[in-house]
């Protein structure tokens, strides 16, 4: 593969401003010299990176060689695209319905780079909103979440109800402004393009043009219906998160979650801390899940559409899980198989790009933010179906600091390892990740256990160390960067036009 060259940064395209008295109108000739060496640059900078990805992603089953390579992690201009086309123009997930339970909660996030807040009216519909002031973009809501039923802006002071509507613009008696101001809509805030909820978790994307959410998430429905039939009243987020960054690429921890083959070696020592507490049993309070015996009553993964990924395993000793209690009732609902698939297993289930639903050690949702191409930023949350025991309340959020939190076993290693690899593909020389282990034993399509559930995967491991998860994983993003650079192209070559200066160039607007 040839290597890789720095990114050419655009320069900026001039817009024609209206004449004002006595300034001479700008050379319409010059902005359009100008656009053309803009758009030539442009165009340069895409083929390098069209060039670049033609050979990112080697997958020779002939030969069983599966590799990606690294700069996949590195490289600036893909990570700019990136945001702009996976975590801004797909689905991604924002936040689950139960933290923002009550009339005129609001809680904020973000669309890749775009603060977002999703607020619920005093109606108790949900809507999303770009969290920018209509006026001159200064952020609306500041703090993470709260209640209130309108948001003023501290910078001007135009004021809106939480649905998005403009109903305050500060001295506007004798402001000047013109007789088509703020008319049919023109200047409330404006909302996410697309924005829906599967069993409570709510997803959003800026692009108005992805496909229905349940098409998007596919075969993953099924499992995430797993996790939240576990009770009748459906999942809650429990109160508190934990947020950390980590000197890596996002792309470490969309695998990581995943990745079977690092437990015994990176989570050794909390392996070696359940295997006491067995042996103490009697004293044991916190009834951890048996790390030590992790993936050794069986296991595997599934890999879906879209690049989302399952990793699971059956759990030595399932009677320490908190929903174990009503087993038998799961059963009658849902069926034997299902039920023992709910208590009985692990689930490790990433809904590509930026979230991880996890019902094993303990249960939580992972959000990753990228920050930069070598910072990302996680939050953490735990989850509980509602109306559970106080009992089995308890065991599981003791199961969740014990491993997941900040502080807790598990996290700190996992953060050094990413930090280790990023510093690892700084380097040059030694330029693939290898991703073949298992290749033998692949199975395309759904294997007996998956049959079982009914569940029609793309690609079944047998064993939870295969990685062929992640050849699929890579897959799907190297078709979405590569429909990324041809659409940048078609902007390229049609012009896009401005909504200032109507003329037609190859600006991002």
């Amino acid at each position: 593969m040839p290597p890789r060259a720095a990114p050419t940064p655009p320069k900026s395209l001039p817009v024609r401003a209206p004449a004002r008295p006595g300034r001479a109108k700008p050379c319409p000739n010059v902005a359009r010299v100008a656009g053309m060496e803009t758009r030539m640059s442009t165009s340069a900078s895409l083929d390098a990176v069209k060039n670049r990805l033609a050979g990112m992603l080697v997958e020779d089953a002939d030969r069983h060689v599966y590799r990606l390579h690294r700069s996949a992690f590195t490289d600036e201009a893909l990570f700019d695209l990136e945001m702009k086309h996976i975590f801004e123009g797909n689905w991604i997930y924002l936040a689950h319905e139960s933290q923002i339970p009550n009339p005129n909660d609001y809680f904020t996030t973000q669309i890749g780079r775009q603060p977002i807040v999703i607020t619920r009216n005093k109606a108790g519909e949900l809507n999303a909103i770009i969290n920018a002031c209509s006026h001159r973009g200064a952020t609306l809501c500041r703090h993470k979440k709260g209640n209130k039923t309108s948001f003023t802006c501290t910078f001007h002071g135009w004021t809106f109800n939480n649905s998005g509507k403009l109903l305050k613009v500060k001295d506007a008696n004798g402001a000047g402004y013109p007789d088509n101001f703020n008319k049919d809509g023109s200047h409330d805030l404006k909302k996410v393009a697309r924005f829906e909820s599967y069993r409570g978790f709510l997803f959003g994307s800026l692009n108005p043009d992805v496909p229905p959410l349940t098409e998007f998430l596919g075969e993953s429905t099924k499992i995430i219906d797993m996790i939240v039939d576990q009770s009748p009243e459906g999942l809650e987020v429990l109160r508190g998160s934990s947020t950390y960054t980590f000197d890596g690429n996002w792309k470490l921890q969309a695998e990581n979650g995943a990745d079977g083959y690092h437990v015994s070696s990176v989570h050794w020592n909390y392996a070696a801390t359940t295997n006491q507490r067995k042996q103490a049993a009697a004293g044991d309070t916190i009834k951890a899940m048996d790390a030590g015996s992790w993936a050794k009553n069986g296991g595997g993964f599934y890999s879906f559409e879209h690049g989302h990924m399952l990793l699971w395993t059956k759990w030595a000793n399932p009677e320490d899980r908190p929903a174990y209690p009503i087993r038998d009732q799961l059963a009658a609902q849902f069926g034997q198989a299902r039920a023992d698939w709910m208590i009985g297993h692990s689930r490790n289930l990433c809904l590509y790009p930026n979230v991880y639903l996890m019902d094993q050690f303990s249960s939580q949702i992972r959000v990753l933010r990228p920050i930069s191409v070598n910072k990302t930023e996680v939050t953490i949350y735990c989850i509980a179906p509602k109306g559970e025991t106080p009992e089995a309340r308890a065991r599981r959020i003791r199961q969740y600091e014990d491993f997941f939190n900040a502080t807790g076993m598990a996290t700190p290693d996992d953060l050094e390892e990413f930090r280790a690899c990023q510093q690892g593909y700084a380097g040059i020389a030694l330029p693939w990740n290898d991703m073949c282990r298992g290749a033998t034993q692949w199975v395309q399509g759904p294997d007996a256990a998956a049959k079982e559930i009914g569940l029609n995967p793309k690609l079944s491991g047998v064993k939870t160390e295969d990685e062929g998860l992640y050849t699929v994983q890579h897959g799907y993003w190297l078709e979405t960067m590569q429909r990324a650079v041809a659409a940048e192209e078609a902007r390229e070559a049609v012009g896009v036009e401005h909504p200032v200066c109507g003329h037609q160039h190859a600006c991002d607007h």
